[in-house]
């Protein structure tokens, strides 16, 4: 493993496994996130990547092994309690809600600090009515860091695919988290659109977020982004390192990129 920033990584995997019945889909693997890093998660179909994220984030409960998260463990947590620790993931599928604008939906990614009485929700006073400005303000900040302000009241709907990428990033910020784990975030996206969402990516670590945790089929993007690499193979580690070394590496060739081991 290579060297982190600092000595408490943000998040940290020990020997995860995950079994299914007979099938192992993921064995012992581990590896660490720490702060103000971008770590992507490599591998071909079926290697056991968003299994990881999965077990990660409180989806599945793994068979063996443990996640800690800031130092706490948090294996056996549900997803929400994870969420409201700071660990905030993306899905494959959009999250999006195609009918309401690009504002609403951010404002909507803010409900996990929305949390108020009934008799405040009908008699709402000044805390509440302060919270409402907050989180605004805090929306219309986050679609202007998304690159999104001119499309800020435009239906969801009538977005493109590299916008909807844009908004999905937006809303997982609403949540204010420490980490953020992005699942295919340039799923549908072209070469030059891919790059250019990259490059926003690369903005976010250290304002809007302390980390990022990147799956990613985009090998471009990836190479282009992330500060170091896991790469995994049939549910297993395969390896660890900076872009370079990964690229270089006869094994990843041989396996993700389709060539020879020399």
């Amino acid at each position: 493993m290579t060297a982190l920033r600092n000595s408490e990584p943000l998040l940290r995997a020990e020997n995860l496994t995950m079994r299914f019945g007979g099938i192992t889909a993921v064995k012992q693997v581990g590896f660490a996130v720490g702060p103000g890093e971008i770590v992507g998660l490599i591998g071909p179909n079926g290697a056991g990547k968003t299994t990881c994220f999965n077990m990660l984030t409180g989806f599945y409960t793994p068979t063996e092994g443990r996640v800690f998260f800031r130092g706490t463990d948090i294996t056996s947590h549900k997803p929400h309690a994870i969420a409201r620790l700071g660990l905030i993931r993306s899905f494959q599928k959009t999250n999006v809600m195609k009918r309401l604008t690009v504002f609403e939906n951010v404002l909507t990614g803010h409900y996990m600090e929305g949390r108020q009485s009934l008799l405040a929700t009908f008699f709402p006073g000044e805390t509440v009515r302060r919270a409402e400005r907050e989180a605004r303000e805090s929306a219309a900040a986050i679609v202007e860091t998304m690159g999104l302000s001119r499309r800020m009241n435009a239906p969801a709907h009538l977005l493109s695919c590299g916008e909807l990428r844009l908004l999905e990033v937006a809303v997982a910020l609403a949540a204010k988290p420490t980490l953020l784990m992005l699942d295919e975030p340039a799923a549908g996206l072209n070469s030059h659109e891919a790059m250019q969402f990259g490059e926003t990516l690369k903005t976010l670590v250290g304002k809007a977020v302390q980390s990022l945790l990147i799956v990613e089929h985009n090998m471009e993007l990836v190479m282009g982004v992330c500060e170091r690499i896991v790469v995994l193979n049939f549910g297993q580690m395969l390896a660890e390192g900076e872009p370079r070394a990964i690229l270089d590496n006869p094994m990843v060739a041989e396996a993700y990129l389709g060539k020879a081991a020399a």
